[in-house]
């Protein structure tokens, strides 16, 4: 068992379908949602049982590399959902060296809006836009942190 770390969460990339990395994800996190229904039983009686699960992505992008934001816009305004094949998540520990990585594919972006241009009086702002979408595939661990004692 390794000691309890500092752990971080790290990186993001988002890749298109030919494998290529999509850059500029500043941020990004993967939810799992779960729909519950009441299920009635002879001897236990009423239990909730898990009707639905989806997982819901949100993702940061800076404007600085805007390919997907592009790529977004292009889809939607031809009445076309934009899907991400998949994106890798990692969480690090620097001090053990150990990392978990978790891939989500075909995710459905479904954003209720997109920035295409903004400028604020200030300027001091980076260019960002949030795009939210989700997948019905479950996720896949491609690495697993130990488990870490107190």
């Amino acid at each position: 068992m390794a000691i309890a770390r500092d752990i971080k969460l790290k990186n993001c990339q988002i890749y298109d379908e030919n494998g290529d990395p999509i850059f500029g994800t500043l941020e990004g996190k993967m939810v799992l949602k779960v729909e519950y229904g009441d299920t009635n039983r002879l001897q236990k009686g009423k239990i909730q049982t898990v009707n639905d699960w989806h997982v819901e992505v949100t993702l940061k992008i800076t404007a600085t590399n805007a390919a997907l934001k592009y790529y977004c816009v292009e889809q939607l305004t031809q009445g076309k959902t934009p899907v991400l094949p998949f994106l890798i998540g990692e969480t690090l520990d620097k001090e053990a060296g150990n990392s978990e990585r978790v891939r989500i594919s075909n995710i459905v972006l479904n954003p209720d809006e997109i920035t295409l241009w903004e400028a604020k009086a200030d300027g001091n702002d980076h260019a960002t836009y949030d795009l939210k979408g989700m997948s019905i595939e479950k996720p896949d661990y491609l690495d697993e942190l130990p488990t870490y004692t107190e």
